[in-house]
């Protein structure tokens, strides 16, 4: 049998090869951490998904407005052959990360913006590797780009190989997540192409789902106009429904990168530069409303979110005060609504005082009223005094009827942690405060956040939730026990938020035993109530974290199924998994 030599027929490696080998190999001293190479043809199904994002009126604004350039990779002075794309990841948390305390509340900037100006960072490192190709390749053209350039970024990162399109719109790398910035080059070295990722989401839409405002409109589908990263850097008036939306956040929004399951585990502290400064990337609210050009650039100066200059980061500092509740930020509410010569900040301040409420927010409001110009800024005048006319007439409405005495009602506003989790009868968000576990919806927290937000005015001040996994990670690993029938009872540290009757009815419901039930009647005799059947019955269904405290376990005296905040049909599958379902008109109370 002959012994053939098949190496002699393969062909001879290119230079280009060799040279892309040895750029992949240095790219790490240029301060990039992935590199991939692609073709320079035109994107062309990319033209008509950016026309029709168009027709929708999706854009921001932002964008290249010629969808030709958009498309057509070119070159002043040659013709393109190659695309390098770039990334450079970075960090996705912020240790010791500065607290708010009450009259000191903060705001929050995007990852993306923490420490130095990204684009200067990749900038630096895309000269090196020009540098470094130029060096091989005297007469090389080649032109790079950082959000400047017309290209998509994400259509050429894609095509080299850098990562998969997310359902959230984020180029998603294997090894680095989404927290990546991008940078493209095009050249006319005819580069050997990389091989495009083929991981995906697969049926995952927790992005989706999660997004504060709906802008996430499809898989891979935003509606920029209604998104809060673009939305907290625009310089005009922004709606009631996206001010409360905004929250605390003066500049970009993570949420959809948060809850991605493609970014657990993964944060990233090698690039020195791109590391958060916790004073200026999570600062205190008031000083921002005092701040002169020179003092913002001197504190943001370095920061992606400085581009779009102060005002953004000021009205948006306002937004979160009145988000916040803060009643030692009206005096200085009240100056920028009487003496701000920015109409939309004076409108803003209207706005945030009408949240917060009081005598002296209406006084203020009043005053600022018979002095306005400004039409718009009028009008969110009216509107703020119509919300705090009609706060004050249910306050005093409750006070007439006697409040009830309550655990944890109003104060301060307080972070609210949350995370989600599937179980067997179905999806589950659960909330806690720094004291522990305070609240269980059935449901997602994008389908359920205008009751979460209705429920922490009432019992947490109003304040802001906040993705947090690890927080969340050893209730969720008990009640994942739980259903698998691993486990009977679940012992976490509980924040209950209800009036004293309501808390004492709780109470005497965590001790009924796993795989039992009890009457309603029972519970009142507990409590020392038998009388008070129907009070009992409203305060199990107002029982915050349902299944951890079983009220699923109460029924009527004959054993039937009623008043459930689940639904029956979930209520059942809960005793059925305890095997604690009665046979019908069997007497419970007896």
């Amino acid at each position: 049998m002959t012994n053939m030599n098949t190496s002699a027929y393969a062909p001879p490696s290119s230079p280009w090869e060799q040279l892309k080998r040895d750029i992949k190999e240095a790219a790490a001293d240029f301060g990039i951490d992935e590199i991939g190479f692609a073709s320079a043809d035109p994107f062309i199904s990319l033209k008509a998904i950016l026309q029709n994002h168009r027709d929708l009126g999706y854009e921001s604004g932002f964008e290249e407005p010629d969808l030709d350039k958009r498309t057509t990779p070119a070159l002043p002075s040659a013709e393109p052959a190659s695309l390098i794309s770039i990334a450079v990841a970075y960090s996705s948390k912020m240790n010791d990360a500065p607290k708010n305390e009450p009259g000191k509340y903060r705001g929050v900037l995007s990852r993306s913006s923490w420490g130095r100006d990204y684009h200067h960072v990749l900038r630096e490192a895309m000269a090196k590797l020009e540098a470094y190709i130029r060096e091989r390749v005297p007469e090389a053209v080649m032109e790079s780009m950082v959000d400047t350039g017309a290209l998509v970024d994400r259509a050429v990162a894609q095509r080299a190989g850098i990562g998969f399109s997310g359902k959230n719109c984020a180029i998603i790398s294997p090894k680095w997540g989404s927290w990546i910035f991008l940078g493209d080059m095009v050249t006319n070295i005819p580069f050997p192409p990389d091989t495009p990722v083929m991981e995906d989401c697969g049926d995952c839409t927790l992005c989706i789902d999660a997004c504060p405002t709906g802008a996430l409109v499809g898989p891979g589908q935003l509606n920029a106009q209604r998104c809060i990263s673009f939305l907290t850097q625009t310089k005009g008036f922004l709606s009631d429904e996206i001010m409360r939306k905004i929250g605390n956040r003066l500049y970009g929004c993570d949420t959809c990168q948060v809850i991605c399951p493609k970014n657990k585990g993964k944060h990233w502290t090698h690039h020195k530069d791109l590391l958060p400064v916790p004073e200026k990337d999570r600062p205190l609210l008031l000083p921002i409303l005092d701040m002169t050009n020179r003092e913002f650039k001197e504190k943001f100066g370095e920061s992606a979110a400085a581009w779009r200059g102060r005002k953004p980061i000021q009205r948006n500092a306002v937004i979160a005060l009145g988000n916040y509740k803060d009643k030692s930020a009206v005096p200085k509410l009240g100056e920028v609504l009487l003496n701000d010569p920015r109409p939309e900040l004076r409108g803003t301040a209207a706005w945030s005082l009408g949240r917060i409420g009081g005598e002296e927010a209406m006084d203020i409001m009043k005053k600022a009223l018979a002095g306005e110009q400004d039409e718009k800024v009028r009008e969110m005048i009216e509107n703020a005094k119509e919300e705090l006319q009609s706060q004050t007439k249910a306050e005093a409405a409750e006070t007439k009827n006697g409040a009830p005495e309550a655990s944890g009602f109003g104060g301060e506003p307080e972070t609210i942690y949350y995370d989600e989790m599937q179980s067997k009868i179905g999806p589950l968000t659960l909330c806690a405060t720094e004291k522990g576990l305070c609240l269980i919806e059935f449901g997602s927290f994008s389908v359920k956040e205008a009751v979460l937000q209705k429920w922490s005015r009432t019992w947490c001040g109003g304040g802001e939730f906040e993705y947090d996994d690890q927080r969340l990670a050893e209730a969720k690993r008990q009640l994942g026990e739980y259903f698998a029938g691993q486990r009977q009872s679940i012992d976490l540290p509980l924040d209950l938020r209800g009036t004293a009757f309501q808390l004492q009815v709780w109470a005497t419901i965590a001790d009924i035993p796993y795989g039992e039930v009890r009457s309603y009647g029972v519970i009142a005799e507990a409590i020392g109530r038998p009388k008070a059947l129907r009070a009992v019955s409203g305060a199990v269904s107002k029982n915050p974290v349902p299944v951890v405290i079983p009220c699923h376990r109460v029924l009527e005296s004959d054993g039937s199924l009623t008043g459930y905040s689940g639904g029956l049909e979930m209520k059942r599958s809960l005793l059925s998994l305890e095997d604690a379902l009665p046979e019908r008109n069997t007497r419970i109370d007896e």
